[in-house]
């Protein structure tokens, strides 16, 4: 969702059930929060937080706090109690307008309607305190991070910064003693070994539409899989997918990936939720599952077994492709021997990723967009069907920014990392980061 849907969207919910929105318990939707029970469970949060960073030696100035995302106040309330002044900002006026029915500390708590990606309507270093939960998570990543930067620019010199957002999809809590350690390079040749499976043997789906799955893996090798990505966000393990056509030619090298929840040891297993994307046309596919270690080989290509699964796309009856002559043969079985040596050698990889990018590029809706634009029939369609879908329901979408990509860029931005708490919700994994800024560690 692009930030000025983003930013309806949200302008909907405010308007419609703004405390669930800020908090979305099952038994409080269609306006079931108590206002009281509400805002009291902010000051109970805000309390917990600064006696958690008081217990880690986290100390900073009380001078003022920001409330990134604050729907109708929750937190900016409780903050206000704590620091000199408090400062909530949020996207939609119709929260907004709610908070501020609610401010019982005008003199201290303020409230701002932010319209931009960014946060420039406040200076460097003008917090001593920045906190955000259950909101960056909302937004695609293009948007998260770029307010993860910003949250380091505007926290003061010896400040703290703490916020939430998903690293990964995940159907299982770690178990009890679980770990997860960082990858030290490409695994061991015989760690390439994976057994998989899903519930069901087969799935159906509509054109384009996107399929949850929960994937179990099985380390069949004698190796720990370690969960997670390298000191330069390399080598992490992921569950990925390709389509492949009925007769098991490739159609889509790459699809999704969500990476383990958990170091995985041998004979153990995680269970992770993969999100496919089906084709867009109907037929009959073949759906393969695998696992990969990022930048360095997928594990099939080491001899491990895949899994394939059928998947019907709409009618299942999608124009059969013509017969192929020898010419069209896939490169491998036309030129077998200069397959293996591209495969050892790299060059296959390496052209895959030129594939992967340029697929990505056909698959951006701002080119489906422009070819819409620029053909009429096809674009009255298109919003024929784009009105039919409900666009204006409100919605709320979930993204996850692995944590390895958030800990450099938070560290780019000039902040340090000091904790990262693991939490777990029913179906993703999420870390708080605790950050500080400009002291030697």
């Amino acid at each position: 969702m692009q930030f000025p849907a983003l930013r309806r969207h949200w302008e909907r919910l405010g308007r419609r059930d703004p405390y669930w929105a800020v908090l979305t318990d099952p038994g409080k939707q269609g306006g079931g929060w108590d206002v009281a029970e509400f805002f009291s469970s902010g000051v109970a949060e805000i309390d917990d937080i600064l006696q958690r960073a008081a217990r880690l030696g986290f100390t900073a100035s009380r001078r003022r706090a920001l409330d990134f995302g604050c729907g109708v106040g929750r937190l900016t309330q409780a903050m206000a109690g704590h620091f000199d002044r408090s400062d909530g900002v949020d996207i939609s006026d119709s929260m907004l307008q709610a908070a501020r029915q609610h401010n019982r500390s005008p003199e201290r708590c303020h409230y701002h309607l932010n319209a931009a990606s960014d946060l420039a309507l406040f200076e460097d270093g003008s917090f001593d305190f920045v906190y955000s939960t259950l909101v960056l998570q909302h937004m695609e990543p293009q948007y998260s991070t770029r307010y993860m930067r910003e949250f380091v620019r505007v926290l003061a010199p010896g400040g703290l910064l703490v916020f939430q957002i998903p690293s990964q999809r995940s159907t299982q809590e770690a178990p009890a003693g679980a770990r997860q350690t960082p990858v030290q390079g490409p695994l061991p040749r015989d760690a390439y070994r994976a057994r998989l499976a899903i519930e069901s043997q087969s799935i159906s789906a509509a054109p384009g539409q996107q399929v949850p799955l929960n994937v179990t893996v099985e380390n069949r090798s004698p190796h720990i899989w370690p969960s997670l990505a390298d000191v330069g966000g390399q080598g992490q393990i992921t569950v990925g997918n390709h389509w492949l056509h009925e007769d098991g030619d490739v159609l889509q090298r790459d699809d999704f990936r969500c990476p383990l929840p958990f170091d995985v040891s041998p004979g153990a297993r995680a269970t992770v939720m993969l999100v496919v994307t089906a084709p867009p046309k109907d037929g009959t596919y073949l759906l393969e599952l695998d696992l990969v270690q990022e930048n360095v080989i997928w594990f099939g290509d080491r001899g491990s077994t895949t899994l394939r699964v059928s998947c019907v796309v709409g009618t299942g009856r999608g124009d059969p492709r013509p017969a192929r002559t020898r010419s069209e043969d896939p490169f491998r079985v036309r030129h077998p021997h200069a397959f293996r040596v591209m495969r050892a050698t790299g060059v296959r990889d390496v052209y895959w990723a030129w594939r992967r990018a340029v697929d990505r590029v056909k698959a951006s809706r701002a080119v489906e967009v422009l070819r819409e634009r620029l053909q009429l029939a096809r674009l009255i369609n298109g919003v024929t069907t784009w009105w039919r879908r409900g666009p204006f329901a409100a919605r709320m979408e979930m993204h996850c920014v692995p944590r390895a990509e958030v800990v450099a860029l938070v560290t780019e931005a000039g902040g340090t990392v000091v904790s990262v708490e693991e939490e777990w919700t029913p179906g993703f994994q999420s870390c708080r980061y605790w950050v500080r800024k400009g002291l030697a560690l």
